[in-house]
């Protein structure tokens, strides 16, 4: 895949700017507070954040002392543990990105006098986003493609931000010979550049969210939605599905999926040659995963 562009392109657009809990050390059977801030690292939006909670053993009700309850030492369920941290917006020229931050508070389990544990406790960060992409394509008639000895070259992809990153397979100029329509075959790849889960949030097989995150299906794991837009004379046409959108699972982090492309108003719209840019997109969930410690002390 080629990328070009001015900047590094960020794979990781949710940063952590803290996962941590106080007090640490923790005495026994006491209120702690695990809190989060998460901010936008990107430069796409990334909405409906969550954070599910998991790692140590948490109570389903006030006689569970040796577990983790809620503030007032109750049984802990999905939702509880869930943090939500609503739209992440990217900073702009005018303004830095703003941090969202989201508080839990934990009974700890009771210890006997003198006894030390420690607990870790990992976090489940779930979002929606999107990585937009452009690329650019020449279409030749075979007399300007041999009168200008055009060479023929892999088209480059300008890439958002974003874990999942677009590539185009092929070469350009496309070269037609007759009047009227051609058909080519245009191919994409999305991979995964980033260190956490795509999955499917539109179209067939798409999750939803409820109040403790997403629950992710096999069916979603590993997809994403790409949609290749037509423009002008130049229509794209799923070999899978017949439309613009596909569903693509990404094996070993990377996909791949084809269009038939097809060229029409040649010779009619233009005699020798036309440069479009073709517009990408690629819609997903993405999770990954986040973790930090406490010690508990039991004391008198």
């Amino acid at each position: 895949m080629e990328t070009s562009g001015d900047s590094e392109t960020t794979t990781t657009p949710v940063s952590v700017n803290d996962f941590s809990i106080t007090p640490n050390p923790a005495p026994g059977n006491q209120t702690v507070n695990l809190q989060m801030e998460l901010e936008n690292a990107g430069g796409q939006e990334v909405s409906n954040v969550t954070a599910t909670l998991f790692g140590p053993t948490f109570g389903s009700s006030e006689s569970q002392q040796r577990t983790w309850r809620t503030s007032d030492a109750g049984g802990v369920d999905s939702e509880y543990r869930t943090m939500t941290f609503g739209t992440l917006t990217p900073a702009s020229d005018t303004s830095p990105a703003v941090p969202s931050r989201d508080t839990v508070t934990f009974t700890s389990p009771s210890l006997e006098e003198g006894r030390i544990n420690s607990y870790n406790f990992n976090s489940r960060i779930q979002y929606t986003t999107e990585t937009t992409a452009d690329t650019e394509i020449q279409v030749m008639s075979d007399e300007r493609y041999q009168e200008t000895e055009t060479s023929q070259t892999s088209p480059s992809v300008e890439n958002s931000d974003g874990p999942i990153q677009i590539g185009v397979q092929g070469t350009t100029p496309h070269v037609f010979y007759d009047v009227g329509t051609a058909d080519e075959e245009m191919c994409f790849t999305v991979i995964n550049e980033g260190e956490g889960m795509p999955f499917l949030v539109t179209g067939n097989d798409g999750v939803s969210q409820g109040d403790s995150g997403y629950d992710v299906t096999d069916s979603a794991e590993d997809k994403v939605r790409l949609t290749v837009e037509d423009v002008g004379n130049v229509n794209f046409e799923s070999q899978e599905t017949g439309e613009n959108s596909a569903n693509v699972e990404l094996i070993g982090n990377e996909g791949y999926h084809c269009y038939d492309m097809e060229l029409s108003g040649l010779g009619q719209t233009t005699d020798l040659e036309q440069s479009t840019d073709i517009p990408i997109d690629v819609q997903y969930g993405y999770q990954e995963e986040t973790s930090t410690s406490v010690t508990v002390e039991g004391r008198r």
